[in-house]
């Protein structure tokens, strides 16, 4: 999940944020450039930002899963996508087996399964998908280990030393099985909202990645604290985002002014949610970009909002419950 470790802060932080608009805007020049478009990885922007901004952060600690992991599920989604046509089938299988390899490798990279579903969602069939996120996470890990020999003296020392046991356990995959059926839940009930509406990017790639992280570790997800801004923060990154691609067409200035938005986004609802800046980007690589792909993500994060604040509902009235019937049994005897 993203990291609960210190963040680098004052200048240290603006700089580690330019470094990650900067490395977006690299991107967007060589998949241009190149001619292979597939190299625009929207997560990229996620992963770079928290990476940057939190050197001993999960995903910064782990350049090796840092590439493995998104590669190998970009390999499940375009074997998904070639199989099978879009629905609940392919979905379930793509998101089934992405999630089935992150806790597999005990990985922390849950962008991982946003590359896994994006093949899917975007009907994206081409095996040049998994060499191309390749090429991005490899820059990423290079860069990520040249940056952390700077930063990560620049923490605050306070904070530097702690490095609970606790982050370290919850960090990397879940270890309880309840939230699964509820994750299953939502994504049966997202994939009817997309046939029944006709607006195929409800169910965005990153929004199953949000929704794993909060049920999946709803104590510690930063977002999960504040499931009222999640939705709010994630459409106004949607919006702008579609905003400078409609404006001024794909490219590296888009790019650019979509990462900033998503950042400035962030600060100002005081949210740690790096999928909000994939889901500035996405308008990068959709075909048919209109302004209903900010709609389309307004209703499917507050959609999981709602789910959230139910099974949390749920679940403290089930630790409620256990007390009661622990308290009970001690007074028999």
């Amino acid at each position: 999940m993203p990291s609960v470790a210190p963040a680098l802060h004052g200048r240290d932080a603006l700089f580690a944020q330019g470094l990650a608009v900067i490395y977006m805007g690299l991107i967007s020049i060589l998949a241009s450039g190149s001619g292979f478009a597939l190299l625009f990885f929207p997560e990229l922007a996620a992963l770079s930002y928290d990476v940057f901004r939190r050197p001993l952060g999960a995903w910064a600690r782990a350049p090796l899963l840092l590439v493995v992991t998104p590669v190998t599920t970009a390999v499940v989604g375009v074997a998904v996508a070639k199989m099978l046509p879009f629905g609940l089938l392919a979905v379930l299988l793509a998101v089934g087996i992405s999630i089935t390899i992150v806790h597999t490798l005990r990985s922390p990279i849950a962008p991982a399964i946003s590359a896994g579903l994006l093949p899917v969602i975007l009907h994206e069939d081409s095996w040049l998908y998994p060499p191309c996120i390749l090429v991005g996470v490899i820059l990423l890990a290079g860069t990520s280990f040249i940056w952390q020999r700077y930063s990560i003296p620049h923490l605050p020392r306070t904070e530097a030393t702690k490095r609970e046991k606790a982050d370290e356990a919850t960090e990397l995959v879940p270890r309880r099985r309840a939230w699964i059926p509820v994750l299953l839940a939502f994504v049966i009930a997202i994939v009817a909202l997309v046939q029944w509406t006709g607006l195929r990017l409800i169910l965005f790639p990153p929004l199953v990645v949000i929704a794993y992280e909060m049920f999946g570790h709803p104590s510690v997800c930063p977002w999960a604290r504040k499931p009222i801004r999640m939705p709010i923060a994630c459409s106004l990154a949607a919006a702008g985002g579609a905003f400078f691609v409609i404006s001024l067409g794909p490219g590296m200035l888009s790019t650019t002014l979509g990462m900033i938005w998503g950042i400035l986004i962030l600060q100002l609802f005081d949210l740690h949610v790096p999928p909000a800046l994939a889901i500035a980007l996405i308008p990068q690589i959709m075909h048919d970009l209109n302004y209903w792909y900010p709609v389309s993500v307004a209703i499917g994060t507050t959609t999981l909002s709602v789910f959230f604040i139910v099974y949390k509902s749920l679940l403290a009235k089930h630790s409620r419950n256990q007390e009661q019937g622990k308290g009970s049994e001690l007074r028999q005897r």
